[in-house]
């Protein structure tokens, strides 16, 4: 070491320098005038270190170095401090754009223009991952359209479109949004992803701008009830698309039945679905209705003559439920449509007798049947073959011809105080509508009209 200011060298372990005394500071100041010239400059000449032996006191030394004391170089080993210095400045640097760079990651702006400049020069990519970053510092719409916008440049119209949704939810009545949805779904030809759009947005305004895209669930004639004998189901739906239905309970396809006409019902649970497909082929949501149907069973015919036995005859007959129509069997049979149809009351036959009636209404639904049994058993004067052959008799005394003829008493009649037989005329086993009446205490003989239940004299 040397004294800084003898340039005397100092010996290790001393506090003073040995030659004018002064004391030691371990490092020197620093002059930074060298430092352009301390790679070169060398260590500076140290003179002879003395004989301490013949210095007495400090004094003597400090006079003896007054007149030998020469201004030497500086030897300290200037590298070092240059080192420290240039690492100080490195620091000092590195603080300074550490902290611009930390300002500029959570700056919101700073980032928004950072990915707007990525998406203007078309590196999208770059632009995606700003974007994140942007969107990470702030819930602003105009980053989210950023973002969108780059994905769409990227094509990735997926990832677009739920950032776009992500927006709606904060931002529902910006209709810029939903414009690049469709512009999104159009690139991608989903044409149902906009009518699901369109149709959650439940936005008439939004209906009408996109209208190509909104496919319209037909509309039923009937709500879903409980009906009785319900008309046929009409469907009908805007545009010059199709219908399609299922009446299964399935979800209808195109694959289903087309709507051509009314629906016809049947009796019990109809479940009913329809979807419609627009001219752009995009299908509706689905619509079901279901429809209970009560058949409206008619009431059966009401009797006029009750179930008993007479011995004066009546028309036997029955009120009819309205707008229906009745059938009716004479031989203890239930009726059906092909019986014979009751329009007028009828004859009792002698003796002992049944009547079935039904009524059937227009969707041909049948009644109950109701039935009655009678026994006509009246005090007659005149017994039956004889009335038989009394009208034959009368026939042929006339000039008719009656070989092959058949006269049969089968019914009895009652006219004011009077009661007949009524005869029916046969050619062989068929009836030929003519019937003939006799009474049967007098046993007068009379032509019988059917129509006006008249007896009308020979």
């Amino acid at each position: 070491m040397q004294c800084k200011v003898c340039n005397a060298y100092i010996p290790e372990g001393y506090m003073y320098c040995p030659v004018c005394g002064e004391e030691i500071i371990i490092v020197s100041d620093f002059d930074i005038k060298l430092e352009d010239n301390i790679d070169m400059a060398a260590l500076a000449e140290t003179n002879e270190l003395p004989d301490l032996s013949s210095l007495s006191t400090k004094e003597d030394i400090k006079e003896d170095t007054k007149v030998t004391n020469t201004p030497q170089t500086v030897s300290i080993d200037r590298k070092w401090i240059v080192l420290f210095a240039a690492l100080a400045l490195l620091f000092l640097v590195g603080c300074i754009f550490g902290g611009i760079s930390i300002s500029r990651y959570f700056s919101y702006e700073y980032q928004y223009e950072k990915a707007l400049k990525e998406y203007e020069s078309g590196d999208f990519k770059k632009a995606i991952s700003t974007g994140k970053r942007l969107n990470s510092l702030g819930n602003d719409e105009k980053g989210k359209l950023l973002l969108a916008d780059s994905y769409i440049g990227d094509h990735n119209y997926d990832a677009a479109i739920a950032v776009l949704y992500d927006a709606l939810d904060d931002f529902p009545q910006d209709v810029t949004l939903y414009d690049r949805i469709v512009a999104c779904y159009k690139a991608e030809n989903n044409n149902a992803g906009i009518h699901e759009l369109i149709n959650n947005s439940k936005d008439s305004t939004l209906a009408l701008r996109y209208s190509d895209y909104v496919s319209i669930s037909p509309t039923f004639s009937l709500e879903s009830g409980t009906y009785v004998e319900p008309d046929p189901i009409k469907l009908s739906a805007p545009g010059e698309g199709k219908i399609y239905y299922s009446v299964d309970g399935t979800m209808p396809t195109e694959d289903s039945l087309e709507y051509m006409g009314p629906i016809p019902l049947e009796t019990g649970e109809n479940v009913i679905s329809a979807i419609y497909v627009n001219e752009k082929g995009i299908v509706s949501d689905v619509v079901t209705n279901t429809y209970n149907v009560e058949l409206d069973i008619p009431d059966p015919p009401v009797l006029l003559v009750e179930p008993q036995t007479l011995s004066r005859p009546e028309m036997i007959g029955v009120m009819a439920p309205e707008d229906k129509t009745v059938y009716y069997t004479t031989d203890g049979s239930v009726p059906t449509t092909d019986s014979k149809e009751y329009l007028e009351p009828l004859l009792m036959p002698l003796g002992k007798s049944t009547f079935t009636f039904i009524s059937v209404n227009s969707n041909g639904l049948v009644s109950e049947p109701v039935s009655a049994s009678y026994n006509l058993n009246m005090n007659v004067a005149i017994a039956k073959d004889m009335a038989e052959y009394a009208i034959s008799y009368q026939l042929m005394s006339s000039g008719e011809m009656t070989i092959g003829k058949s006269y049969k008493a089968e019914y009895g009649f009652a006219d004011s105080s009077r009661i007949y037989y009524i005869i029916n005329e046969y050619n062989g086993s068929t009836p030929t509508g003519r019937m003939f009446a006799v009474d049967i205490r007098s046993g007068e003989l009379f032509k019988f009209s059917k129509e006006d239940k008249k007896c009308i004299r020979f």
